[in-house]
């Protein structure tokens, strides 16, 4: 029957989604700190208060306004203190009417999205919010987008109902990939601190390994992953410093794995998820090699199988056998480490120097973006092709 065969790697799928929000962020601390700091005065006194959040896509922004507002949640209902937050994408609500709107419908689900100004929807958003009397937390995430559209407007109105208000207030927390005091008016600006700004960098290798660790605890079955895995998919995420892309091919790597039964997520199903996201070879691009690149790349290849990684002496091992096979003679190493760098520059392979437990250190090569199998017969062909063959005496 369909859908009765029970899951081998996925453990729970919610757990790889980007709407997921982790009990405990990694590498998110300081940041959460920051924020705990900034929002003091609205849990002690009911304060308006406020924060930008700015860095690049997948640092972080999101998530960490998601989790700290539900840690405020759960410490009012510990404390017998009460306070709410809503979220609002600004990419999908794009518009003052739009933002408004979702805000009414917080209290008012049945509220229309037609036959009310802004003024007026803006006026019964704070009779509700005074009803409630309690703080409320607004979330404008990607609020670029709204200012962008010239919608400056309404976060000098939102800033400003509390001023008229008695028991509550309006705290916002800001969203942007791009500094937001760049892009208010001096009138909106009166209203924040520029030192409320807090910043997210690029995840490094390492943060992106712990990240993709903790995410697969959680979503993968047990002892489905070696670290060599873990290490790849870092690899593939530390030119972009993107958590997300790091888990959307966790996720689609996890999903190509289920299809065979050995309940073992391996270094190319995560090559084949990297050429299904976004792959930089091509064979338009195999074929701008000349051939003595076309053999190297054909060696390590070959020399790499279906491992994550494979040492430099190794593939060069492979190399000659290669060499010989095609009736060339095989370079010497610093010529082959020569087309190793230059097949780097062209995205077709990383390289990484790793510290070996007896001393010393190791230059090891991987192929991130396509199953190395794959990459070998592309190669084969070419090499195979009348056009290349007289490309060997260049």
């Amino acid at each position: 029957m369909m859908f009765e065969r029970s899951s081998a790697i996925i453990k729970d799928a919610k757990k790889l989604s980007f709407e997921y929000v982790p009990e405990r962020l990694v590498h998110r601390d300081e940041q959460m700190r920051r924020l705990e700091t900034l929002f003091r005065p609205m849990m002690a006194d009911s304060l308006p208060c406020s924060a930008f959040l700015t860095g690049s896509v997948g640092t972080g922004k999101t998530v960490t306004a998601k989790r700290f507002c539900e840690d405020m949640l759960k410490y009012c209902a510990s404390s017998g203190k009460m306070m709410e937050y809503i979220f609002i994408n600004c990419r999908i609500r794009s518009t003052e009417h739009g933002v408004i709107l979702h805000l009414m419908r917080h209290f008012d689900p049945g509220f229309p999205d037609r036959g009310f100004s802004a003024d007026e929807m803006l006026r019964s958003l704070k009779k509700h919010i005074e009803g409630g009397a309690r703080p409320l937390v607004i979330v404008l995430d990607e609020v670029d987008v709204l200012l962008k559209s010239g919608n400056r407007d309404l976060i000098y109105q939102l800033s400003r109902l509390t001023e008229e208000m008695r028991s509550s207030s309006i705290s916002l927390i800001m969203i942007s990939q791009e500094p937001v005091s760049d892009m208010l008016d001096k009138a909106s600006m009166s209203s924040f601190k520029r030192a409320n700004t807090i910043t997210f960098d690029r995840y490094t290798k390492d943060e992106l390994k712990d990240i993709v660790k903790a995410r697969a605890e959680e979503a993968l079955m047990p002892g489905t992953m070696n670290d060599d895995v873990v290490d790849l998919l870092a690899d593939i995420g530390k030119g972009y410093g993107d958590a997300r892309l790091v888990i959307e091919m966790l996720e689609t790597a996890a999903s190509i794995a289920e299809e065979r039964a050995d309940g073992r997520l391996g270094a190319d199903d995560v090559r084949s998820a990297n050429a299904m996201i976004y792959s930089n070879v091509s064979e338009n691009k195999l074929a701008t090699l000349d051939m003595r690149r076309k053999l190297a790349l054909l060696a390590i290849a070959r020399a790499i199988k279906s491992e994550p990684y494979v040492s430099i002496t190794r593939a060069e091992k492979t190399y000659s056998v290669v060499c010989e096979e095609y009736g060339q003679a095989a370079r010497k190493h610093t010529q082959f480490w020569t087309y190793v760098q230059d097949m780097e520059k062209m995205n077709l392979l990383d390289t990484i120097v790793k510290s070996e437990t007896e001393g010393g250190r190791v230059t090891y090569i991987s192929i991130p973006d396509i199953p190395p199998k794959e990459l070998a017969k592309k190669l084969e062909y070419l090499l195979d092709s009348p056009t290349s063959n007289s490309e060997f005496e260049l």
